[in-house]
């Protein structure tokens, strides 16, 4: 799987896939304390910033459907030069620490609204991208979906996620 920049990536291994679904104790332990954590605040942003957002084009709109995204009039994308990042110093490290708001995240999902930085705005692959991470939501659950994404951040890092492989490989063209 190749990633933005060139990178190469080795695809996850049965055997790594099937450890996701039963993390060590030491990973469980760490998600659950976190979890209620990254639930609020990936609330408190989206309902910040949803009512800034424009609605996805009629386009777009198609694109989300054709992705699995439920109820794409819902969806909110809000165009920001900075990314809004958590006030908890534990989860403001955890951020950082996978990537979130270094110079080159160009887009995210929070809940129903798509963060884009401008120089990314106009790319129908980085929107392509966030809208699979919401159609991720929409079939696994809020919840669940947060719990996944935090297992494979920790366990396989952000280049080697399957959420993330699975978004790279559905965007399309850049």
């Amino acid at each position: 799987m190749a990633l933005p920049g060139c990178m190469i990536v080795r695809n996850p291994t049965p055997q790594e896939l099937s450890a996701l679904d039963n993390p060590p104790f030491e990973v469980q332990s760490k998600v659950a304390q976190l979890l209620p954590k990254v639930e609020a605040w990936y609330s408190e942003v989206e309902i910040q910033l949803a009512p800034f957002g424009r609605p996805l084009t009629a386009e777009e709109a198609r694109t989300a459907i054709e992705l699995g995204v439920a109820e794409p009039e819902k969806v909110r994308v809000v165009v920001l030069d900075e990314f809004p990042m958590p006030k908890d110093e534990q989860l403001l490290g955890e951020a950082k620490k996978h990537g979130l708001g270094n110079w080159s995240e160009g887009g995210r999902s929070n809940g129903r609204v798509v963060l884009l930085k401008p120089r990314v705005a106009q790319s129908p692959a980085v929107l392509r991208h966030e809208l699979v991470h919401l159609a991720q939501q929409d079939r696994m659950g809020r919840t669940a979906f947060l719990r996944r994404y935090l297992i494979e951040l920790e366990m396989m890092g952000y280049a080697r996620s399957p959420l993330e492989l699975e978004a790279y490989a559905r965007q399309g063209a850049h």
